[in-house]
């Protein structure tokens, strides 16, 4: 007869095991239940997602899918589970309804997504990621006035906006509120989703001290463009604005950085060459029809 496996065998194997087979378990082997349900489940990501029939799905690493309905949490998701991702995304749902299922014991996240109109304290979570991405849903565009505080909490330092733009005015008030706080070289917001961004720029130089420079290639990296704008901060750091590509998606993302003194420059030949272009272009048809004027005067005469 075969030796039964001891409570902390069984501990240690659910630990590694798919967490489908996991979840399978539990709904049939009851027997084992309380070892299963003592061991957090570690997923990479953990999703929720809500539906057009009004469900949540919760969407784990490995292709797990848990269908449940939306007043009732956590029905499906055996009690007493826990789940340790490294990245949260609480979809439609509040996240204070969300964390109870969630293990700190790897916090803080590597990311963490909030919906702004359906979580109302984002602010007090700060602390729990390295990256807070920020959305909100186009049925609340209220809502967005939460995002501004959560940019001028002193604690934020890398804030991801999906869906949210702002001003370029917003941004002139976020650089000062930056310098306020004395910002740490590092700290960092990125917008998505920009359709004119040449246009944020040109208003965000007209409104601010900013200046056009070019970032060196010591800091440049893959879908950055040379072309920034530099805010003066302090003697160790400066703030740059900068944008990047989305390869997947082909979209501008302007990024907001304090970066080290010395990051930007005045820019080569080359650059300013490229800064110019349409310029030189203009210039070199008047050049051209200036030269050839004369010769067209003595042609028409003939």
């Amino acid at each position: 007869m075969t030796k039964p496996w001891t409570y902390l065998s069984l501990k240690a194997v659910f630990q590694y095991m798919d967490g489908n087979m996991r979840l399978e378990l539990n709904s049939h082997c009851p027997a084992l239940r309380s070892a299963e349900i003592s061991v957090p489940l570690n997923l990479q990501s953990l999703t929720l997602e809500k539906k057009e029939n009004c469900c949540q799905r919760c969407v784990l690493q490995g292709g797990i899918n848990i269908t449940k309905d939306q007043n009732n949490f956590g029905r499906v998701i055996p009690k007493g589970l826990k789940f340790i991702p490294r990245n949260l995304d609480s979809g439609d749902i509040d996240l204070e309804r969300v964390l109870p299922f969630i293990n700190r014991v790897n916090f803080p996240l590597t990311e963490l997504r909030v919906n702004v109109a359906k979580t109302p304290n984002v602010n007090k979570y700060l602390g729990l990621t390295h990256t807070l991405i920020l959305f909100v849903t186009k049925c609340a565009p209220e809502k967005a006035a939460r995002v501004l505080s959560v940019l001028y909490d002193r604690k934020s330092t890398n804030i991801v906006l999906e869906n949210v733009i702002l001003r370029s005015n917003i941004t002139v008030v976020l650089i000062q509120n930056w310098r306020d706080n004395q910002k740490e070289i590092g700290t960092a917001l990125t917008m998505h989703a920009f359709q004119e961004l040449q246009t944020y720029f040109d208003e965000l130089l007209e409104v601010s001290n900013g200046r056009v420079a070019y970032l060196n290639n010591s800091v440049l990296q893959n879908n950055m463009d040379r072309r920034c704008i530099s805010f003066p901060f302090n003697r160790m750091s400066e703030v740059v604005l900068y944008s990047m590509s989305d390869t997947p998606r082909g979209d501008k993302i302007a990024k907001l950085e304090v970066m080290p003194i010395g990051s930007t420059g005045s820019g080569t030949f080359c650059d300013l060459l490229k800064e110019y272009h349409n310029l030189l272009v203009v210039l070199f048809l008047v050049l051209l029809v200036i030269a050839y004027l004369p010769l067209l005067n003595r042609m028409k005469y003939i």
